[in-house]
């Protein structure tokens, strides 16, 4: 009898808790369009409490849980086409753990382990690439032990692009098609920092690319050169295709900071 009145004491909590959240759908009318489907407190909805999904076409984009309103356990990501972008788990509403991110091909990009801070296994097309080193008095070119790796991966830089590009101003009628090289340096703990024009196509063109740059979150994990984090420079191409707008600006305006 004691045992059993343990066991409801101890499932007691559990049904209180089940009891105590509501299912939530939020609908986002967008191009595609989705919806989050989560559990959240009913006695305060801001705090969502156990599975959480993200959902477009009926197919899961993203999937966890989350534990007094922070991610919690293991969370995936699916692209469009239900292929699996990223896996990993969260403790308090942070990364712990083995992490690892694929490509739009479904190839494995990146392998990191955010418990112990390291990078396991990474794709690259830079590992050979000459960088040049910042350091406190000069500055030299060499390649590097590991290049300055974004969390995810290129395919991750390559997606915040194409959903963040747009239309940059021009003139009435004039076609856009070339590539804008924006220069940045990444320090020796991943941050970044002055970001200009490199190589220009025009001036809303350069505007646009820098302001894209520049709106990156910074996630990056520093070069590495004779076994230590270093800072470097790096540039992101940023490429525009061939396009005609219907409400151009014709004045254009001075932009003294892109170079």
């Amino acid at each position: 009898m004691f045992r059993i009145f343990l066991l409801i004491l101890n499932l007691a909590p559990l049904v209180l808790v089940g009891q105590a959240t509501k299912k939530v759908t939020i609908n986002y009318f967008l191009l595609p369009a989705c919806k989050e489907i989560f559990y959240a407190l009913k006695s305060d909805t801001l705090i969502r409490e156990g599975l959480y999904k993200l959902v477009s076409n009926r197919k899961i984009i993203v999937q966890g849980y989350y534990h007094n309103n922070q991610k919690d356990s293991l969370w995936t990501e699916y692209d469009l086409n239900g292929k699996l972008r990223f896996q990993g788990r969260y403790a308090h509403d942070q990364r712990s753990g083995i992490w690892e991110y694929y490509n739009e091909q479904g190839e494995l990009e990146q392998r990191l382990d955010f418990t112990n801070l390291e990078v396991l296994l990474y794709r690259t097309q830079l590992a050979n690439h000459p960088f040049r080193i910042i350091r406190s008095r000069d500055s030299i070119v060499s390649v590097l032990d590991r290049p300055p790796l974004y969390l995810g991966g290129q395919s991750r830089i390559d997606k915040f692009i194409n959903e963040a590009i747009t239309v940059p101003f021009h003139k009435q009628n004039d076609k856009i098609k070339g590539k804008v090289f924006v220069e940045f340096t990444i320090d020796s703990v991943g941050k970044t920092s002055n970001h200009h024009i490199l190589k220009g196509l025009n001036v809303g063109c350069n505007y646009e690319a820098l302001r894209i740059v520049k709106a990156l979150p910074d996630a990056w994990f520093p070069g590495v050169y004779e076994g230590k984090n270093v800072s470097v420079n790096y540039v992101i191409l940023i490429n525009f295709d061939e396009r005609i707008v219907k409400t151009p600006v014709d004045d254009f305006f001075e932009i003294d900071d892109l170079y």
